[in-house]
């Protein structure tokens, strides 16, 4: 088959979605850092309909920040690619034309920080996990004592992490005279676009301080909601999607057909017309990030490593799992809703019966080992405020017990801004109980953070006992 390309579009075949706009004069007014497959499946998505719907020069310059895999896939395409949405019911497939250029921050740099700069672009939209934002021990302070953090300090016109880049880019505008731009996180941070916020102001306060009057007048950091769950694309899927499409599409992403983005009304300058895609806009974000936080994304985690200590491989294998399914409703039911503060027109009942359907979609494969990378930085944002000031809770601290597992006691790999430490903790030899705190500290929770830290220490370890006699069913069932 010949290659997605904008010269082979007639090739398409007839039940895929094509762009309906004029690509070829649409101009760049929006960059975005972390240009991974969520992003090409949630904001580029919404951001095509909106130009669909109602035009505007809201093209994409995507930017990876670290390996040059994504421009592999889509600059030979020139920016295009599939979006596959299914589930039992059926599939949709669309072309995506939003991203007109992608750069390589490493290799790129110059251009990516003169993108920033440039007065056209009012929006900056990231999303580069949690690990990304360079956060201390406290989950809201930049991390002076990274590595990273540190050589980026040391040489400013040079920076390697997103911090750096997004604020030298700003410098830059400001210089410039580029005006006022809107910077939105698009991760699963709790109040994502004020952590973004605090630590971007503290790199300033080190690196460019005469830019912070600017930035208090200049930019706005509306947090937002995200949803949608995008698997690790597998080589079978993209040949599969290939074939549907009728050409080949290295950057084809696959995903469910459920989508949400909840955005705060703070912008310092112009949008596209993303309401008429969906996107809700809204004054008080607060409770939706909460509740997406504290049900979708907490149980996600349990799954993940309750499944992984099972043998399972992806989310609907859990979800089909009698025992393990149980447990999952049980927790999202009596641990977790109640910990939620939610707004009166909201219907949690329902909203948790909707995830446990998304989560059974067969269609995905969402892989239980990619939910449970960056365990330490994930599970703190989304279990730490359940547990936190409460006794231990029952279910939620045997899923915590099941990632204490998979770090001390297991050979599985372990993928994690804090691998190294982790790891070293797995292989010490030191008897359990003395390396428990250590692995807990790494993911917040201590006696500072705990109300009942040494509660929830001692149920732990006796659950520790039960996964390594009894296995994970046991535990789940007891």
């Amino acid at each position: 088959m010949n290659r997605l390309h904008p010269d082979t579009l007639d090739q398409v075949k007839e039940d895929a979605q094509l762009p309906t706009y004029d690509r070829q004069n649409l101009r760049p007014g929006i960059v975005h850092l972390g240009l991974g497959a969520f992003h090409r499946a949630h904001q580029a998505v919404y951001t095509e309909r909106a130009l669909a719907n109602s035009g505007g020069n809201w093209g994409i310059i995507g930017v990876s920040l670290r390996s040059s895999a994504v421009s592999d896939q889509l600059s030979p395409q020139g920016g295009l690619y599939s979006v596959m949405s299914e589930d039992a019911s059926g599939q949709q497939l669309q072309v995506i034309a939003a991203i007109q250029k992608v750069l390589v921050a490493p290799r790129e740099l110059e251009q990516v920080i003169a993108a920033i700069a440039n007065p056209d672009i009012k929006i900056i939209s990231l999303t580069i996990t949690e690990k990304g934002y360079c956060l201390a021990p406290n989950g809201w302070s930049l991390d002076r004592e990274s590595e990273s953090v540190r050589a980026d300090l040391a040489n400013v016109r040079q920076p390697a992490t997103a911090v750096g880049i997004l604020a030298l880019g700003l410098k830059e505008r400001h210089d410039a005279g580029g005006g006022p731009i809107t910077v939105i996180s698009c991760d699963n941070l709790s109040q994502n676009s004020k952590v973004l916020r605090s630590v971007i102001i503290q790199y300033v306060e080190s690196a460019f301080p005469e830019l912070l009057l600017w930035l208090g007048d200049n930019v706005a950091y509306p947090c937002s909601m995200v949803d949608r769950i995008v698997p690790a694309m597998t080589e079978h899927q993209r040949r599969r999607q290939g074939e549907l499409l009728g050409l080949t599409d290295d950057g084809a992403v696959s995903t469910e057909p459920f989508s949400q983005w909840i955005v705060e009304n703070k912008f310092s300058a112009a949008r596209p017309d993303w309401e008429s895609a969906g996107v809700q806009v809204v004054e008080n974000i607060g409770p939706y990030e909460d509740i997406k936080l504290g049900l979708l994304n907490a149980s996600h985690s349990a799954i993940a490593y309750c499944g992984l200590l099972a043998g399972l491989e992806t989310v609907d294998q859990v979800m089909s799992d009698s025992g393990l399914r149980g447990f999952i409703e049980e927790l999202m039911t009596q641990d977790l809703m109640p910990a939620l503060d939610v707004p009166p027109d909201f219907d949690l009942p329902a909203y948790r019966d909707e995830l446990l359907d998304r989560f059974s979609n067969p269609c995905l494969g969402h892989r239980c080992e990619q939910i449970a990378m960056d365990g330490s930085e994930k599970i703190s944002q989304r279990w730490l405020s359940a547990l936190r000031n409460t006794a231990p809770t029952q279910r939620l601290t045997r899923a915590l017990s099941a990632w204490t597992y998979f770090i001390l006691l297991t050979d599985l790999p372990i993928d994690d801004p804090r691998a190294e430490q982790l790891l070293s903790l797995r292989n010490s030899k030191s008897r359990t109980a003395a390396r428990l705190d250590n692995v807990l500290a790494t993911a917040r929770m201590s006696p500072e953070t705990i109300g009942d830290y040494s509660a929830l220490r001692k149920v732990i370890l006796k659950n520790l006992k039960v996964i390594k006699s009894d296995g994970i069913r046991a535990l789940v069932a007891s």
